[in-house]
C-alpha cells in the first residue's frame, strides 16, 4: 500500500519543540514504515522521516518570519492532490482545507480530526462528508 501522509506545515515533522499534530504524524508515519508500508510524507523540507519526503517549503511558517502561511498552505495542499494518482490513500492531518480537493481525485482521503478550531468550519465538513472518511 502506498500512503501519502499530509502533515501541517507550521512546524517541521517531527517538531523540534511544540507541534502536537506534527508529532502524531511523525509517529504514525514511522510506525507504518516499520510495518513495511510505503509512506510518502508531505511536510516541510527540514522534516525527518525514514520514508520519502516531499516538500514545497523549506521550514515551517512559524519559524519563517517572512512566509505567508496561506500561500504556503495552498502550495503544500495542492502538491499532494496533484500527485494523488500515485497513492492508494491520502491521510490528511491538515484540518479542513484539504477536504475541498477530495472530490477532484479518485484516491480515497481519510482525515484525522485533531480538533475543531471553530464551529464556522463545519460547512466544509458537511459538504465533503460523503467522500471523506474520518478518524479521531
Amino acid at each position: 500500500m502506498r500512503i501519502a501522509m499530509l502533515s501541517p506545515i507550521a512546524w517541521r515533522t517531527p517538531p523540534r519543540h511544540y507541534g502536537p499534530w506534527e508529532s502524531l504524524v511523525s509517529l504514525l508515519t514511522e510506525g507504518l514504515l516499520a510495518k513495511g508500508v510505503e509512506v510518502t510524507l508531505f511536510a516541510t523540507a527540514d522534516s525527518r522521516t525514514a520514508g520519502t519526503l516531499r516538500a514545497t517549503c523549506k521550514t515551517g511558517y512559524e519559524e519563517d518570519g517572512h512566509a505567508d502561511p496561506k500561500v504556503m498552505e495552498c502550495l503544500h495542499i495542492s502538491e499532494i492532490f496533484e500527485h494523488a494518482e500515485q497513492f492508494d490513500l491520502i491521510h490528511n492531518h491538515f484540518d479542513f482545507l484539504p477536504l475541498t480537493y477530495s472530490s477532484l481525485v479518485s484516491t480515497p482521503v481519510v482525515t484525522t480530526i485533531h480538533g475543531f478550531s471553530s464551529p464556522r468550519i463545519l460547512p466544509v465538513y458537511e459538504k465533503y462528508n460523503r467522500q471523506v472518511h474520518y478518524v479521531a
